[in-house]
């Protein structure tokens, strides 16, 4: 089974932003996979938008 590549510097970057405008713990310290990073980013972004 080939290894899930991990989230990219600007997934991280964005994480870290998103984390921070949403009020929630910083995830971008964490390990994510590229999917997983991402799965966080549309969520976060998700709720951004709700809450306007």
């Amino acid at each position: 089974m080939p290894e899930e590549p991990m989230m990219t510097e600007a997934q991280r970057d964005e994480l870290k932003t998103l984390c921070q405008k949403a009020d929630v713990p910083d995830k971008s310290g964490e390990l994510l996979t590229q999917e997983g990073a991402q799965h966080f980013i549309d969520d976060l972004k998700e709720q951004l938008v709700d809450r306007k």
